[in-house]
């Protein structure tokens, strides 16, 4: 199937890439062959926005275009199989083809096309397509990662190995410091049991001592009569004893407790003590009293319950008898009569009756009243209901706008949150680009981020434009971008700044060229004749108006009731949008009619015309236009007929006709009829009263509207003209200043401020009131109110249901308003509402009034500023320099006066008191020669900018190219070997050698010559794969990259120049053709077009430049003008075909091909052809005037003979008279108009002239500039290139060093081995570079040992003895071992110090009075990066004063040191660094007490010699050793850090250098200061020899003295030893030399990057720290002090 699709792709289709079955995953996994196939077969229209890239923004684009076309051809291409192609996945490319490849053929069969295939599709099945497309584009974006994002990630993987490595080393250090703190501890216990065994050993050699010394006393015997008494006790102690626990035994036994389980249990523990009985028994007396207590009390209970059972039963007795005795009272009484019993019920009956009677009365009564009170709390009740129901809706209502409103406010904060997050976020997302970008350059450069692109990603970010490339559907986004960055850079090239400004190492700057006035004039002049500036329409002339406001604010926030308040009170008309609209409706129901509504009678017209015209958006904006420019012309409120109540009304009706129409259609009021409506309405205002407008204009188109509509003019048409400004390569200085902007048209715009809450409020009680007043009559009458009293009580329908609308529009439309009025105009006044009505009338009466007085005073500041714009075009029009030619050019009339005055005063040409030569031209002249200039200006700016974009592009390239190279390279290197199958190979057999062998010699011998063949073979694959290395990195410096970007890096510069010299030509083009037009009828001739070679690059064909695309072609411009002078169309036509294709190349890949002869040979060109171009033309005029005189000659001879002729006619006629003197030819009188066209033919000339001078000069500048700046680039790219070859072979040296030593490290563990007859248990590992044993131990050499601390001397004032130094190296070491500690900590340790210090010697009186502050800035003075010190350094600036060495004394001190170390291992012991004399001499002849704990008596020379051995001897060697480099490296200090590392550079060299400062400033402050009193002493014993150079090696080691880190003005802080010796090589290469070369330190010196490095190189910065004690110390505060 592979090969079928193989067949297919590369032989059927042709692809543009040849295509292998094993790369069908690469090759389309960014898309573009995919689209390249759908595009062979006509499927996919787009393909030309495919793109070739593998980047994530161009795999997007290309696989949202794909997804459409696949779905229209049935293709199951879903988001799993874009992501499974994109990333790779084997076999999806393959199967997506097939399956491709089947439909493709179906469809080649069929025959259909593209778009049959979308015609036949059905509709619905379309639209889900474009639905999942939609779902799957969006889906896509969020599965492909962007471009920064992956690139973020490689730079945080980087960084993340750093920082890894770093750990690791960490990690290291604090193993090491943690085995250093063990063997501290274990030596501290040897030590302490030594001392107690040494004192035991003297106890015991003490007690012996006293024991010998001493006289024994011998003890006497015990007596026999003291031993039997003591027998005798001890045995009738044991017998009283045992009868003792005899007897307890028996009464346990006896006991009554002895028959229950307590028995037992006592049986079987050990006897009873006595104070357990009694426990014991006193615990049974309390149980036997508890027992007592509570059969009492039980007792009590029982007598109480009988007591109260017999008191029960004698109560019922009682109640029992009682009952009795009333049975028989009852027995007793009815034994009376029955009669009376009937008598007593009648009676009783009767009572009853009556009194039911009674009863029944007194309830009806009662029940009638009841009924009443009800009937009335009924109607009471229901009033209450009623009132409650209202109450309660009205609250509803109240509620739900509020929570209407309440909902809508969250909406909108809700959508302002989204923005503001999107907007932050991509805010953030562009500094994250930026800081991508940072890092990306670093990554890929290692160097400082230049300016250029540090301003190109500026203004890049400052837009809102992505700094990475965006995808292809985003297509209109990159070309803004490029945009941006074409037009910066354009800016910069034409002003010369930036990266084109002129270069520092040429000289002085050179400032841009100046403008070319005459050029500027003969341009403003064409424009002027071709496109004459169109008189303005002038302003309309309404009445003086007292006020002209605006009061705006939300809904009901006040407005219209106190703007009411305000006309009754002052007079002062008010114009709201409502009340006009209803008056025009009204005035058109009316049927009103326009009889003689307007005198114009383009008024109906017009009116007709909108009402006709509003259907569209185009015709209703046309419409507008006129309506607004007829409004102004209005007629004045004066010049109106007699009828004029009838005029306003009908043109009042004929708005309202507009208006009607306008709602009848469903829509609002356009803007442009309200506007007309409220100009018509006031017109009518009276003249010197106000008015003001009433809540209008809504919106900021309505507020420039009525700006257009009042003023006359277009606020918006500056910024229109500026946005369509075309490019002008010359200015007229002398042109009309744009008049300045007019006053805003309104005095006043008035905000009533008014919570949204209070607006929602107030419209719902106005609704409510409304209801009850249109309630309230027809309660009291059941007749319907009259029309105007509904109309005017009930409130408008959108204040009681869109109010929260209307407050959203408001809300929406303010920002832009306030910024109108507010910024712009400045007349915005704000007034707080939420008060009371006269509260607020106040305010804004207030506020009306001073904006009246403002206007009232503006109005009487003479003169006028209406009468100034009407004088301003007669002051305009007036002749004065330029402007006087450009107005009369056309009609050609030069008067003599001016003339006169032109040769009475001969100014330069193009001064400011020159007049320019405006003679009058042909018609078609000045039509072809604007048009052509405007081309050539847009064809110059064009092909600048394309420069410039491919400048960047190859940029880019270039970077992107090196870094690629790089990292391959090194992928190489990396690349595995075979050395660990031949070690493990050899390790086996060594093993297997019995044991009894390996002591023999012979054997011993044996392996040792195995040993050196597998050296040998080892050193043999190391050999190869340098070898390799070396071919690779051959190979890459060969294969003509370098030379062919180089070339086209030249091809872009020469496009330049031939853009220069195409505008120069065109330039003379115009200004010949112009200044010949006005004296002659036919033009000259042009001349070819001059076209600058350009390299040819054979081998790099896609990336050949055509001169003819980048730049402008000459050819269309000069057939154009030759059509026009001459005629000859049919002959020019094919000569520029042929001039357009002739485009000289020139080799580029000769051996003798320099790149900067090339560009010089370039560039000798281009002005060799300016140079003949203007001496040409500067030809042609002397042609002319040596014309012009030969022409006056001509005449003057011809005069001569004609008058000869006369008199020998007059002879013969006449008779013969005496001989008379031969008179001469009268002189040829000329005509005035002779003279004036002579006088006119010199000035052209002498204009011309001076302009085509002015012209060659600024395009000579600009052709220097690209030539300095090519020069600069190609010089650049080559140093770049040159780094990167060096990189490349440090690499291979380095990796071959390592694999070398590491062999040598495994030859040393397997001789060891050998020699011991051992077996090698362990596995030895080769792994790379590196040698380890059993995979994990990696082999590395022995630390060396610690210094042994010198005796010190005592203190003397803020000096510090040795002793004190001593102290304080053995305080720091023990804190900071490594060399270097923090600032904090050594500020804790001197706070201590200092604080602890009194009464001991701890440290000089001095240091033991100052403060914390003073602390924390005399520890400051050595920090550096990273806040960390080097306390060497610290020591030895608090050990001064000693003798700072010159180089010349440094010099002979090493020499001394090295004659004392023969065997050159760099080291010394004590007694061979005592015999070596330093710089200064020490006190021999001081006597040495013989006590060696005591201090040398104050010889501090040598004390200081002897404690320079202990700061820097290596502790831990027996016996101590000193490496003497180092310590002179250290002592190489100075005040001034860069001749310290001058001085010790010197040393690692062995030659003298001599540094000078930059700044001959602070070199004399050094001077001054008498700090380099031993260059003084130096220049006296020679003049400085540099030697071979300086290497790269000698610099590091300079550098890695004492491992700090250095700070450059690149800000880069070297880290390791590789990546300072790699900026170290790349400044070598800047400079021309090799790694392995050794440069002049003269040269080096004067690189920014070593000057740099050698000022801010503190570790050789020697602090006057006893200066900083002593300011300290007189001011009494803590100075400012800097060792910057």
């Amino acid at each position: 199937m592979s090969d079928i699709l193989c067949r297919w792709l590369n032989l059927e289709l042709g692809l543009s890439k040849v295509v292998e079955p094993h790369s069908f995953t690469k090759d389309f996994a960014n898309g573009y062959l995919l689209g390249e196939v759908l595009s062979k077969h006509q499927l996919q229209d787009d393909f030309q926005h495919f793109s070739k890239n593998s980047t994530a923004n161009a795999k997007l684009n290309n696989f949202t275009r794909l997804e459409p076309t696949l779905q229209l051809l049935g293709v199951p291409f879903d988001l799993s199989m874009a992501k499974a192609v994109m990333q790779g996945q084997q076999g999806a490319a393959t199967r997506l083809l097939y399956q491709l490849y089947v439909l493709l053929q179906k469809k080649k069969r069929s025959g259909l096309t593209g778009a049959a295939m979308e015609s036949m599709q059905p509709p619905a099945n379309a639209r889900l397509h474009r639905v999942e497309n939609h779902i799957y584009t969006q889906r896509l974006r969020t599965v492909v990662r962007r471009e920064v994002d992956e690139k973020l990630q490689k730079i945080t993987q980087r960084f993340d190995k750093k920082g890894q490595g770093a750990h690791g080393r960490s990690v290291m250090a604090e193993l090491q410091q943690e085995e250093k703190r063990r063997h501290l501890q274990e030596e501290r216990r040897l030590q302490d049991i030594q001392k107690l065994q040494q004192a035991r050993r003297k106890q015991q050699e003490m007690m012996e001592c006293i024991q010998t010394a001493g006289v024994q006393i011998p003890k006497p015997p015990v007596s026999r009569s003291l031993r039997a008494p003591r027998k005798r006790q001890q045995h009738e102690a044991q017998h009283v004893h045992q009868q003792i626990a005899q007897f307890e035994k028996n009464r346990k036994r006896l006991s009554p407790a002895s028959c229950g389980p307590a028995a037992l249990s006592v049986q079987v523990t050990r006897a009873v003590s006595e104070d357990e009985m009694a426990q014991w028994n006193s615990e049974y007396v309390q149980k036997i009293r508890q027992r007592l207590e509570e059969d009492a009390s039980a007792r009590e209970q029982r007598e109480k319950r009988r007591r109260r059972a017999l008191i029960q039963q004698l109560h019922a007795h009682h109640a029992h008898e009682e009952l009795v005795r009333e049975e028989q009272l009852i027995g007793r009484l009815m034994r009376q009569s029955q009669q009376e019993t009937r008598i007593a019920v009648q009676l009783m009956q009767i009572r009853q009756q009556k009194e039911v009677l009674r009863q029944n009365r007194i309830l009806q009564q009662r029940q009638y009243e009841e009924q009443r009170l009800l009937d009335f709390q009924k109607a009471l009740d229901r009033e209450a209901t009623v009132l409650q129901q209202t109450r309660m809706e009205q609250q509803d209502e109240l509620r739900k706008e509020r929570e209407l409103h309440a909902r809508l406010a969250a909406e909108r904060a809700q959508l302002k949150t989204q923005k503001h997050s999107s907007v932050c976020r991509g805010i953030l997302e562009q500094i994250v680009d930026l800081a991508t970008k940072s890092g990306e350059y670093r990554l890929l450069t290692a160097n400082v981020i230049p300016p250029k692109l540090l301003r190109e990603w500026k203004e890049l970010y400052f837009s809102g434009e992505p700094l990475y490339d965006v995808a292809e559907v985003e297509l209109g986004a990159e070309q803004e971008k490029l945009h941006i960055l074409n037009q910066q850079d354009y800016d910069e090239y034409t002003n010369m700044k930036g990266e084109w400004a002129w270069p520092e190492e040429e000289g002085e700057s050179k400032a841009p060229p100046p403008n070319n006035d005459i050029l500027g004039h003969v341009v403003a002049r064409l424009r002027d004749i071709v496109y004459p500036p169109s008189p303005g329409d002038p302003p309309p002339q309404f009445p003086v108006f007292t006020l002209r406001a605006c009061v705006l604010g939300k809904p009901c926030s006040g407005k219209t009731t106190c703007l009411t308040r305000i006309s009754q009170v002052h007079g002062i008309h008010i114009l709201s949008a409502d009340a006009l609209i209803q008056e025009a409706l009204q005035a058109h129901q009316a049927g009103h009619q326009a009889l003689e509504s307007d005198p114009s009678p383009d008024s109906e017209e017009k009116t007709e015309s909108r009402g006709a015209d509003e259907q569209t958006q185009e015709e209703a904006e046309s419409s507008a236009a006129a309506d607004s420019g007829a409004v102004s012309k209005d007629p004045q409120p004066a010049d109106l007929p007699k009828k004029d109540s009838e005029t306003k009304r009908s043109l009042r009706a004929q708005y309202g006709v507009a208006v009607e129409k306008a709602l009848k259609r469903g829509g609002a009021v356009p803007d442009e009829l309200l506007i007309d409506i409220f100009i018509h309405a006031i017109w009518q205002v009276p003249e010197g009263q106000g008015w003001i407008l009433d809540g209008f204009p809504t919106n900021v188109s309505q507020a420039r509207l009525v700006e257009k509509a009042l003023t006359g003019t277009d606020p918006e048409q500056a910024v229109r003209n500026r946005r369509n400004k075309k490019p002008n390569l010359a200015e007229d200085r002398n042109a009309p200043k744009a008049p300045p902007p007019p006053s805003p048209a309104l005095h006043l715009a008035v905000l009533l401020q008014v919570s949204d809450e209070q607006a929602v409020d107030r419209a719902v009680h106005q609704s409510q009131q409304a209801r009850e007043e249109n309630a309230a009559p027809a309660d009291d009458s059941g007749d319907t109110p009259p029309t105007e009293h509904t109309q005017q009580s009930a409130p408008p329908a959108g204040e009681r249901t869109h109010i929260q609308h209307r407050l959203a529009e408001f809300q929406e439309a303010w920002p832009k308003l306030e910024k109108w009025f507010g910024e712009k105009q400045k007349i915005l006044a704000k007034v707080a509402a939420e008060v009371d009505e006269d509260a607020l009338f106040s305010s804004v009466e207030a506020v009306l009034f001073n904006a009246m007085n403002a206007a009232r005073t503006g109005s009487q500041d003479p003169p006028h500023a209406e009468d100034k714009q009407a004088e301003s075009p007669e002051v305009q029009s007036k002749p004065s320099g330029s402007e006087s030619g450009r107005s009369g050019g056309a009609a050609g009339q030069t008067t003599d006066s001016s003339l006169a005055a032109v040769e009475a005063s001969s100014p330069t040409p193009g001064s400011a008191g020159w007049v320019y030569v405006d003679e009058p031209l042909p018609k078609e002249i000045p039509g072809y020669l604007a048009v052509y200039w405007d081309t050539v200006c847009s064809s110059y700016s064009s092909s600048v900018k394309a420069v410039m974009q491919n400048l960047r592009s190859e940029r880019d390239l270039i970077i992107h190219h090196l870094y690629n190279i790089r990292e391959d390279f090194q992928q190489y290197l990396q690349r595995p070997d075979l050395k660990q199958e031949f070690v493990s190979v050899w390790q086996r057999d060594y093993n297997s050698v019995p044991d009894n062998m390996r002591r023999d010699e012979e054997t011993k011998t044996e392996l040792h010559q195995r040993l050196d063949d597998l050296r040998e073979r080892l050193w043999d694959i190391c050999d190869k794969r340098k070898e390799e290395a070396w071919q690779k990195r051959a190979g890459v410096i060969e294969d003509g990259w370098l030379e062919d970007h180089t070339g086209l890096l030249i091809n872009h510069y020469s496009t330049l120049m031939q853009v220069e010299v195409d505008r120069f030509q065109d330039t003379l083009l115009v200004l010949r053709d112009y200044y010949t037009g006005m004296y002659r009828s036919a033009l000259p001739e042009a001349a070819d077009f001059t076209c600058i070679p350009l390299l040819d690059i054979a081998d790099d064909s896609g990336h050949q430049p055509d001169g003819s695309t980048v730049g402008r072609s000459p050819g269309p411009a000069p057939s154009e003008r030759r059509t026009k002078s001459a005629g000859k169309k049919d002959t020019a036509e094919p000569e520029e075909k042929k001039k357009t294709k002739v485009v000289p190349l020139v080799g580029c890949r000769s051996p003798s091909a320099d790149p900067s002869r090339l560009l010089q040979d370039i560039h000798h060109t281009a002005l060799t052809a300016i140079t003949n171009m203007a001496s040409a033309e500067a030809q042609r005029l002397e042609c002319e005037a040596s014309e012009e005189q030969q022409v006056k000659r001509a005449h003057t001879d011809d005069a001569a003979a004609t008058h000869s002729a006369k008199k020998k006619s007059a002879k013969k006629k006449g008779s013969p008279s005496p001989t008379k003197e031969v008179t001469p030819p009268p002189p040829l009188e000329e005509t005035a108009e002779e003279v004036q066209r002579r006088t006119v033919r010199s000035r052209i000339r002498q204009e011309y002239s001076a302009a085509l001078q002015h012209e060659e000069a600024a395009v000579r500048q600009r052709m220097e500039l690209v030539r300095l700046h090519a020069l600069a680039t190609i010089q650049s790219v080559q140093h770049r290139a040159e780094h990167t070859h060096t990189d490349m072979k440090e690499w291979v040296d380095l990796r071959f060093s390592s694999e070398m030593k590491s062999i040598e490290q495994l030859a040393e563990v397997v001789k060891l081995h050998i020699e011991s007859a051992l077996r090698i248990p362990h596995e030895l590992v080769l792994e790379c570079t590196d040698f380890f044993i059993d995979g994990e131990m990696r082999v590395l050499s022995t630390p060396p040992p610690r210094p042994r601390p010198p005796p010190l001397e005592p203190t003397n004032d803020s000096t510090l003895t040795v002793l004190q130094l001593h102290g304080l190296h053995a305080q720091l070491r023990s804190i900071a071992p490594t060399g270097l500690v923090s600032s904090k900590e050594l500020c804790e340790l001197l706070q201590e110090l200092t604080s602890l210090a009194m009464g001991s010697d701890a440290l000089p009186e001095a240091w033991t009075n100052i403060t914390d502050l003073q602390v924390q800035e005399l520890v400051g003075v050595l920090v550096q990066d990273r806040g960390m010190v080097d306390w060497q350094q610290f020591l030895l600036s608090a050990a001064q004063p000693w003798p700072l060495p010159s180089q010349s004394r440094l010099l002979k001190t090493l020499k001394r040191f090295r004659e004392m170390d023969p065997e050159a291992r760099g080291v010394v012991t004590l007694d061979q660094y005592a015999q070596v004399e330093l710089w200064f001499s020490s006190q021999r002849d001081a006597p040495v007490p013989e006590d060696p704990t005591e201090p040398l008596p104050y010889d501090r020379l040598a004390n200081l010699k002897q404690f320079f051995f202990t700061l820097f001897a290596d502790p831990d060697a027996s016996p101590p050793v000193l490496d003497y480099l180092t310590m002179l490296l250290y002592l190489c200090c100075h005040p001034d850090p860069a001749q310290g590392f001058t001085s010790a550079l010197s040393l690692v060299t062995q030659h003298k250098l001599q540094y000078t400062h930059p700044s001959p400033l602070l070199q004399s402050v050094l001077y001054m200061d008498g700090a380099n009193e031993h260059e003084a002493e130096e220049e006296d014993d020679g003049v400085c020899d540099e030697g071979d150079g300086v290497s790269v090696d000698e610099l590091l080691r300079v550098l890695n003295r004492g491992g700090p880190q250095v700070t450059s003005h690149h800000d880069k802080h070297t880290d390791t030893r590789e990546d300072m010796k790699q900026d170290l090589v790349k400044v070598f290469k800047e400079l021309g030399f090799d790694e392995e070369e050794k440069a002049p330190f003269s040269i080096l010196s004067q690189h920014l990057f070593l000057q740099d490095l050698m000022e801010g190189s503190l570790q050789y910065l020697l602090a006057d720290l006893h200066t900083v004690l002593q300011l300290q110390k007189s001011d009494g505060e803590p100075s400012v002090f800097t060792a910057s």
